[in-house]
């Protein structure tokens, strides 16, 4: 009925994960059944599994959230399944994992238009339909699929190699790196994506920081105003620094603004000319809250934000110029 080429090679992926690509070989004035095509995708499933485990037996048994596994013997390996027209994707991997694939020509104009204005600016070096299949393969991994909306699902940055991409859930504020290749199907192509839960790098999350955008007010005020705006009306430079916890091991809402109190009182030492700062995602589904310790040297600026385990602030010149210290 099928041919399952083992295509690990092929594909690009992290260590520990096997993955199987399977070909419903059916007179093509036939159109596959959706049985078919979920067997296939099963048994693309079973066999990586057996290559990832060395065991030649075992059974596909399903969580209570649905997500698929594979039992043989003592191992328990995670399993994703992906199919579109004939062809199937099966994954196998120690850990939760999520895969999609997906022809490169299909009509996803419509979706594009819900992209969040970084993953715009991703789809002039990323092919869109491979965002759109990091965003699926991140839901899968979690558990949950799209939920409901792709928007859950936020493309915030891409390896310099454009091999990976960094997803998060805006929902729960988890992330996951999820690996994109193309595999050559017949006379048409494949995109490919592959996601397991990722913890961002010192890297990712500089970059992450480099797009945020900042808005000021002064202590007690209601109205905010744009970063940049703000210093040139003044003529008066300063830094941008919170205290929030960087990265997706986060306290408690209370736990952090307790700790921006600290740096309050911190920044109070050297400082008598304090702001509110805000800096958040250019999609605003993320926002932390800091201050701007007006006239405060960036020198300064670095060493405070060491204390508060701060990956870096932003230093604005008196001309508006923002500039990021990695500290």
């Amino acid at each position: 009925m099928a041919s399952l080429p083992d295509l690990h090679d092929v594909l690009s992926a992290p260590p520990g994960i096997e993955m199987v690509l399977g070909f419903l070989n059916t007179d093509s004035a036939v159109s596959s059944g959706v049985g078919e095509m979920r067997e296939l995708g099963r048994c693309c499933a079973r066999k990586a599994a057996h290559k990832l485990s060395g065991e030649a037996l075992g059974d596909l048994v399903y969580s209570q959230l649905g997500a698929p596994l594979w039992r043989g013997g003592s191992a328990e390996i995670y399993i994703s399944i992906s199919h579109t027209g004939q062809y199937a994707l099966g994954v196998a991997a120690h850990h939760g994992v999520g895969v999609d694939i997906e022809f490169m020509d299909r009509d996803v104009s419509r979706l594009v238009k819900t992209f969040t204005p970084v993953e715009q600016e991703l789809s002039q070096v990323v092919n869109p339909i491979a965002l759109l299949c990091a965003k699926e393969a991140a839901g899968k991994s979690a558990g949950v699929g799209l939920a409901g909306s792709i928007t859950r699902w936020s493309v915030i940055a891409f390896s310099a190699d454009a091999q990976s991409v960094l997803v998060r859930d805006v929902q729960a504020d988890d992330y996951w790196r999820v690996w994109i290749s193309v595999v050559e199907a017949g006379d048409r192509f494949l995109q490919c994506a592959v996601a397991k839960r990722d913890e961002p790098g010192r890297e990712d999350l500089l970059e992450i920081y480099e797009c945020a955008h900042v808005e000021m007010r002064p202590i007690g005020s209601h109205v905010w105003s744009e970063g940049t705006e703000s210093v040139r009306a003044r003529a008066l430079g300063g830094v941008v620094i919170t205290a929030w916890n960087p990265g997706p091991e986060r306290p408690s809402i209370a736990i952090n603004n307790q700790a921006n109190e600290l740096l309050l009182a911190r920044l109070g030492e050297h400082c008598t000319d304090i702001w509110e700062a805000d800096g958040f995602s250019p999609d605003q589904t993320h926002r932390e809250p800091g201050f701007m310790a007006w006239g405060m040297s960036p020198e300064l600026g670095l060493q405070i934000a060491r204390e508060f385990g701060q990956l870096a602030i932003f230093y604005f010149e008196a001309s508006g110029n923002r500039i990021m210290f990695s500290a």
